[in-house]
């Protein structure tokens, strides 16, 4: 195979299989016409890729207004469930970065700190169990789909996501296995009087992102699933309610957050630095900052996908 009929086909993977079908043909001749014997620039090489990426958002709902109101919904429920994806994994840092900020923070500011704390904590478990009342209202659709064959279509995703799913917990037992051998003191990272043993180190940060990889990979799963399902209208407007509603918790959380990084930062930074407790330190932690810059992010496509759902849910809402 020619290297310009090879960068054709590298091209042409941008767009979706259903568009390669029906236009690769007039792809090809375009790429003859245009580059000649040459091979394709940079600049070119881009603006395809930018067109492929827009004509797979349009063929999944996830961009443009003339598509159906069901196939919205349905695209904007997915980024939700995404956000949500990408929410779990900052919910996670900021658990671990707020171990036991209580014994730290003064008497004055620590019930502040602790109700921004338990905020963070309790709507997490309310979102949990939203996403999971989404996943028991589409159970019924999906064992149809099932039934009919559908499992060959989403067979690579579902089997990824298990072989991730078991190293992730084989992980866990090994840091398990691992912590035991720490004291409370080295788990929790007081650098100051009780460094980081170098093998936890390590192990948690694999642990963590093994764990990261397994919760992407479930979600492309239930992403690759979603898009072949057809839903009856009722479910998908539940479906917009409930992400509506995981959205709003999301903004319940990362406000909860700031407060308690806001009191913290005034009355205790030296806990968000790992220091002795009065010394000066900066407020300003590099987890924290991620933390949030992740939030944020959630929300932003949290919030496109409720913009894509709205009316359908505002209509369940007012029928509910």
């Amino acid at each position: 195979m020619s290297s310009r009929r090879s960068d054709g086909f590298g091209l042409l993977a941008w767009y979706p299989p259903a568009w390669r079908e029906r236009y690769g043909d007039e792809f090809g001749a375009l790429m003859e016409d245009t580059l000649g014997d040459g091979p394709p620039t940079p600049r070119f090489r881009l603006s395809v890729a930018w067109a492929g990426l827009r004509e797979r958002g349009h063929e999944s709902g996830v961009i443009g207004s003339t598509i159906p109101a069901a196939a919205r919904t349905r695209s904007g429920s997915v980024l939700v469930l995404c956000a949500w994806a990408v929410f779990v994994v900052a919910g996670s840092s900021f658990a671990k970065l707020a171990e036991g900020f209580r014994k730290t923070v003064p008497a004055g500011t620590r019930a502040l700190s602790s109700d921004a704390y338990r905020t963070v904590i309790v709507v997490g478990v309310i979102g949990s169990l939203l996403v999971l009342s989404g996943i028991v209202i589409a159970l019924p659709t999906f064992l149809r789909f099932l039934r009919v064959g559908g499992w060959h279509s989403i067979r690579g995703h579902v089997l990824r996501a298990v072989a991730a799913t078991i190293v992730a917990i084989m992980a866990m037992v090994a840091l398990v296995a691992v912590a035991r051998t720490l004291t409370p003191a080295q788990r929790g990272g007081e650098l100051l009087y009780h460094p980081v043993v170098w093998y936890y180190l390590v192990e948690f940060t694999v642990t963590v992102l093994l764990l990261a990889v397994m919760l992407a990979l479930w979600t492309v799963a239930a992403v690759a699933t979603v898009r072949r399902l057809d839903f009856p209208r009722y479910v998908l407007s539940a479906e917009a309610v409930l992400a509506i509603a995981v959205t709003a918790a999301m903004l319940l959380m990362t406000a909860a957050t700031a407060l308690w990084w806001g009191v913290i930062a005034s009355s205790a930074p030296w806990f968000l630095q790992g220091v002795r407790a009065g010394s000066a330190a900066s407020a300003l932690n590099p987890q924290i900052i991620g933390t949030m810059v992740l939030m944020l992010l959630a929300i932003i496509v949290a919030g496109y996908g409720v913009s894509r759902v709205a009316r359908l849910g505002r209509r369940a809402a007012v029928q509910i």
